[in-house]
C-alpha cells in the first residue's frame, strides 16, 4: 500500500488523516470485513439459478439486479445482528455451532437465490456452496494466538483443519458431479491450503493463508460471472486498508503473512 510507504506513522500528515478516518469508527463497528464472505455467500445463491439456466455464462453484466443488490444490503444488517447474538452464546458445542452456521449459510444462500426460485435442484446445487462456506467459518474460528495453550498445538488444530479440508473436498466432488465448474474449481483451488496446514509443521503463515484465500477465491471466481461484484468489494477492500492503517497502524485486510521469528508454534 502506497500510504504505508510514503505516509509514515507519527508524521503530521498521518495524524491529520488519522483524525479524518476516525469519523468512520461507527461504520467499522458494523464489522464490514465480514461482508466479503457474507456477500460471496449471497452472490453464490444468485449464481446457482443462473447456472441452472445456462451453464456457459461468464462475465455477464446483465447478471446485475436490484434484488441482488438489496440482498447484499440486507445480509450486511442480518450479519451484524446474527454475530451479536452468537457472540452472547459461547456455550455451544463445536458441532452444534457448525449446524447453526450451516443453517445461517443456507439462509444467506437462499436470500441471494431469491426464495421464489426454491426448488429441489436449487438445494442440490446449493449444498456444496454452503458446505464450502462452513469450511471457511471453521478456519476463521481457529485462533492464531495459541502460543499460551496448554495443549499440544498440533492436537488442538488438527480436528478443525481436517473438517475444513474434508468439507472443501466434498464440496468440490459434489460440484463436479453436478457439472458446476464454479464451486468444484473454487473448493479444489482452496483445498491445498488446509492440507498444507495439516501435513506441514505448524506455522501461523499456514493458517493466515487459509483465512485469506477461503474468502478471496470465491469472491474472485464469482466475479467471473458477476463482474459488477468487483465494483462493490474492491472499494470496501481499499477503504478498509486505509482506515485500519490510519487508525491503528495496521494494514487490514491484507495478503501478507506473519514471518516473525515466532511463527512456528511449539
Amino acid at each position: 500500500m502506497l500510504a504505508e510507504k510514503y505516509i509514515l506513522k507519527g508524521t503530521g500528515l498521518y495524524k491529520k488523516l488519522s483524525n479524518f478516518f476516525s469519523y468512520f469508527d461507527n461504520f467499522f463497528n458494523l464489522k464490514p470485513l465480514r461482508w466479503f464472505a457474507i456477500w460471496a455467500a449471497v452472490v453464490s445463491g444468485g449464481n446457482v439459478p443462473m447456472h441452472l439456466q445456462n451453464r456457459w455464462i461468464y462475465w455477464n453484466w446483465d447478471s446485475f439486479s436490484f434484488y441482488l443488490l438489496f440482498a447484499l444490503l440486507i445480509s450486511s444488517i442480518i450479519d451484524f445482528i446474527f454475530t451479536s447474538k452468537l457472540d452472547n452464546n459461547i456455550n455451544y458445542s463445536p458441532y452444534f455451532e457448525q449446524l447453526i452456521i450451516f443453517g445461517y449459510g443456507s439462509a444467506l444462500f437462499l436470500l441471494g437465490a431469491n426464495p421464489i426460485n426454491l426448488s429441489f435442484n436449487l438445494l442440490i446445487f446449493g449444498f456444496p456452496y454452503v458446505l464450502f462456506f462452513l469450511a471457511g467459518y471453521i478456519i476463521w474460528k481457529i485462533p492464531l494466538n495459541t502460543l499460551n495453550s496448554s495443549l499440544p498445538i498440533k492436537r488442538k488444530l488438527i480436528l478443525p483443519l481436517v473438517f475444513t479440508a474434508s468439507y472443501s473436498a466434498i464440496s468440490s466432488i459434489i460440484g463436479f458431479m453436478n457439472d458446476d465448474p464454479m464451486i468444484s474449481t473454487m473448493a479444489a483451488v482452496f483445498l491445498p491450503f488446509p492440507l498444507v496446514a495439516i501435513f506441514f509443521p505448524v506455522a501461523i503463515r499456514h493458517l493466515q493463508r487459509c483465512r485469506m484465500y477461503v474468502v478471496f477465491i470465491p469472491a474472485m471466481f464469482l466475479s467471473m460471472r458477476y463482474p459488477w461484484f468487483l465494483f462493490i468489494i474492491f472499494p470496501l477492500f481499499l477503504f478498509s486498508r486505509y482506515y485500519f492503517y490510519f487508525t491503528s497502524g495496521e494494514v487490514l485486510p491484507t495478503f501478507k503473512v506473519n514471518n516473525s521469528d515466532h511463527e512456528i508454534l511449539k
